[in-house]
């Protein structure tokens, strides 16, 4: 599956309408979405590139952990919080880079380091409060913005949630954007939420912390916006002149 180059999750929103802006022409025959739509041999793929915290979660920036040794009580840390550089300071180890490790990983390798100063050390790594996670709706929505992660949320409802479709989105081409393996790999695939409106079938798949939805405008609406921009706020003596009527979708 192709990936591309992506700027960190912390800044995807703001990145989110500079990355799909691009790949929306208007034309005669409407506006054109390069991007892949979604296919049953994605959804696997898609799937696994999501940190859900309930599966096999990776630790974040932002997350607290809590580190502990069976047989050494003593340099247990009760509070550990990754810094936004993905760095926490470890009694014994000193600073590490902790971002996109599994809790298992990360008590291998603080077992590891440690070893030469403790006999056989057994370390317990739990994550005692997740970094705060949500997904980034925009586009032809009625209100755009961050909406609260929550197990199970699908991206119909995140986008009701986030005030739902406007008359001019493109409901057949909805733009999901996921991180991948790491800050620097992206995944993006077109989702077709009308099947899900008026045949009432299952969305395929479910969003993940710090997904991007983006919902497109139609053609139409593209085109009502170039007239509005071009050439009525150009040539306002045009409203209502004779012969000049502007009815938007027409």
């Amino acid at each position: 599956m192709a990936k591309c180059a992506m700027v960190p999750l912390r800044t995807i929103l703001a990145a989110a309408t500079l990355l799909v802006s691009p790949i929306f022409s208007l034309s005669g025959c409407g506006a054109p979405i390069n991007v892949q739509p979604l296919t049953p041999a994605d959804i696997p793929i898609v799937h696994a590139a999501g940190n859900y915290p309930h599966e096999k979660y990776v630790i974040m920036a932002d997350d607290t952990l809590q580190i502990r040794y069976t047989f050494h009580p003593e340099i247990n840390q009760e509070s550990v919080v990754v810094q936004p550089d993905g760095k926490i300071t470890a009694t014994l180890v000193g600073q590490m880079n902790v971002t996109n490790m599994t809790t298992a990983k990360l008590e291998e390798l603080l077992a590891e380091k440690a070893s030469d100063q403790l006999r056989n050390p057994e370390v317990v790594v739990s994550i005692v409060r997740f970094a705060e996670r949500n997904v980034y709706i925009g586009g032809e929505v009625g209100k755009p913005g961050m909406i609260r992660y929550r197990k199970g949320l699908t991206p119909l409802q995140a986008i009701i949630a986030a005030g739902g479709f406007l008359e001019s989105a493109r409901v057949d081409s909805v733009i999901l954007v996921r991180g991948g393996d790491s800050d620097k790999d992206y995944i993006s695939r077109k989702l077709n939420l009308q099947e899900s409106i008026s045949d009432g079938n299952k969305e395929p798949l479910l969003l993940a912390p710090h997904d991007v939805v983006y919902v497109p405008r139609t053609s139409i609406s593209e085109a009502n916006l170039w007239v509005k921009q071009y050439i009525l706020d150009l040539f306002p003596f045009m409203k209502g002149s004779a012969g000049v009527t502007y009815r938007p979708g027409q």
